[in-house]
């Protein structure tokens, strides 16, 4: 059976348009499209119920309702009631959640039940020449009765696009993670340094004690934290910080600079460091460690300093006054490769990250770490670092004196031995201290070649083993060895020896032991040489050149 006819209907004043529209031509309410079958109002741009799915077929008004229609013009023209489609777009959305109008009985959803074949197959009704106006091609088929509202066509579309959505705004937001990932580690970094000045400037300093780090906490209790801040900030004057910013950032460690005016004076560049633990950027508290280094330092206690230096660097690893402290507690227990790099650390970062350090303390840095390159035989950098430091402003004598005798170490190590004399001859010149001048004067004879007799004594007292007599003593016995078998009769043919010294080069010299004695066969006078040694009386080291029975081992030291 055909479908039952649809009507558009005026909800306010109940007016019949004769044409497609929105809004009405009398009162410009939003029209409604009447379900023949159930009589829930649609929006007039559907064509299939909203509520039960039938078909919407329209048809020329009623008869009786033609007094409802506009009075045609006088004239006999046909007139077009026309809306302007921005009005009819704009009122579209009001039009699609449109309920019911007023007066019209809404009829219960029913389904109806499956035609019979032959009722399919009759053709519809065929519409009049007015129907055609009002009726679309959708309406020549078939209604599709009984959907189940999950396989509507409007509700499958408000599932699918909340799907789509529902993705893209999973897409969209992974891309802009993946864009501010690398920004929220600065972000939490500024965020954390502005808190923590902020604190402290306000007076806030339980507060403030929340951001510190897990170590400092640690080491410092709340209450020593807050008396101690107490303390510092009642004698300092008045200050207030500005324009934060990233000065370093690397993976656990960070460092802030901002502008600070204290009291009346100018604004100036300040330094504060942050450690990143657990995913979060904690201010290190490190000056409640640095009077015991600088007790135990003092006491020579270097094992001890050490170990409180390695815990403020573990606090701390980006102020250089926590590698400071390793730099000098490393050097003056000998282990210069750590000392080296921690030294090395300490000028780098007091550069660019300034704490109040004095020339001389600088200096110092700067020593150490050149002394510590010279011990571990690296001479070419340790060379380079003197050269700086012979540059350095305002050096004393002493530290002239020090500076030129151990670049002149490098130097001999190098074999550099024309630029170290020069160096050696500079260093006796600033030498004021008796120790140090007797030491200056000494190294010059080695390198002027004036050493000759100091270089047999080396000889004389060097070891081919350390269980065995020096070469000088063992000679000795040997001598009495063969006085003794040759008996008072036949003391002439004892062998005779005589040590002798060639200067070679800087302070190396060639020993040699030479042996006089009367060959019996040939009834004349033999000399040869027993022992030849390379001596460095610089170094300290003496090379065996030829010895009978000599080890195969090159170089023996003095012992």
């Amino acid at each position: 059976m055909p479908a039952k006819q649809s009507v558009i209907k005026c909800p306010k004043c109940g007016y019949l348009p004769n044409m497609l529209g929105d809004a009405c031509l009398k009162c410009s309410t939003l029209l409604e499209k009447i379900c023949g079958e159930c009589g829930f109002a649609n929006p007039v741009e559907k064509n299939y119920c909203d509520h039960c799915g039938s078909l919407l077929v329209l048809h020329p008004p009623p008869n009786g309702e033609n007094a409802l229609l506009p009075e045609a013009p006088k004239t006999g023209s046909f007139t077009l009631e026309i809306e302007s489609i921005q009005d009819t777009v704009a009122e579209k959305a009001v039009s699609f959640g449109s309920k019911p109008a007023e007066g019209v009985t809404q009829q219960p959803s029913v389904t109806a039940p499956l035609k019979s074949t032959r009722e399919a197959s009759q053709p519809p009704a065929t519409p009049t020449a007015a129907a055609s106006v009002f009726i679309p091609d959708s309406a020549r088929l078939p209604a599709q009765i009984g959907l189940s509202k999950l396989l509507q066509p409007n509700l499958l579309k408000k599932i699918l696009g909340t799907a789509v959505t529902i993705i893209l705004l999973s897409v969209l937001f992974g891309i802009l993670y993946m864009i501010a990932a690398p920004s929220l580690p600065r972000l939490r970094l500024m965020i954390t340094a502005k808190s923590y000045l902020t604190n402290i400037s306000e007076g806030k300093f339980e507060k403030a004690y929340d951001l510190l780090s897990s170590n400092s906490k640690a080491g410092c209790t709340l209450d020593d934290y807050v008396k101690n801040s107490k303390e510092y900030y009642s004698r300092a004057p008045a200050w207030q910080f500005k324009d934060v910013q990233i000065f370093t950032l690397d993976k656990d460690a960070a460092m802030i600079r901002y502008q600070l005016k204290e009291g009346n004076l100018e604004w100036k560049d300040d330094y504060i460091s942050f450690v990143r633990e657990n995913n979060r950027w904690a201010r290190p508290y490190i000056w409640v460690l640095f009077q015991p280094i600088e007790e135990a330092l003092k006491q020579q206690d270097f094992p001890h300093a050490l170990f409180l230096a390695q815990k403020l660097y573990l606090t701390d690893p980006v102020d250089p006054r926590t590698s400071g402290y390793l730099c000098i507690s490393e050097f003056f227990m000998g282990l210069y490769e750590k000392a080296a790099e921690s030294c090395k650390r300490t000028i780098d970062t007091a550069a660019s990250y300034p704490v109040g350090y004095s020339r001389e303390e600088l200096f110092w840095f700067n020593s150490h770490y050149a002394d510590s390159l010279r011990y571990l035989q690296r001479d070419r950098a340790a060379m380079a670092e003197y050269d700086k430091l012979l540059e350095w402003p305002g050096l004393a004598s002493t530290e002239l004196c020090a500076l030129h005798l151990n670049r002149a170490d490098s130097g001999v190590n190098l074999k550099h031995y024309e630029r170290a004399l020069q160096d050696t001859m500079r260093a006796e010149s600033f030498c004021a201290q008796s120790q140090a001048k007797e030491d200056a004067r000494k190294r010059l004879g080695y390198m002027s070649g004036s050493a000759g007799n100091e270089a047999i004594a080396f000889a004389q007292k060097s070891r081919f083993r350390t269980d065995m007599p020096p070469i000088g003593e063992a000679r000795r016995r040997q001598l009495e060895t063969i006085k003794t078998r040759l008996g008072q009769k036949n003391a002439g043919l004892l062998p005779r020896d005589e040590w002798l010294a060639v200067h070679v080069a800087g302070p190396e010299y060639r020993v040699f032991l030479r042996q006089e004695s009367f060959n019996q066969q040939n009834r004349k006078t033999e000399t040869r040489n027993i022992f030849i040694f390379l001596i460095n009386l610089w170094t300290d080291k003496a090379k065996v050149e030829k010895a009978p029975d000599a080890p195969e081992s090159g170089a023996k030291d003095k012992g």
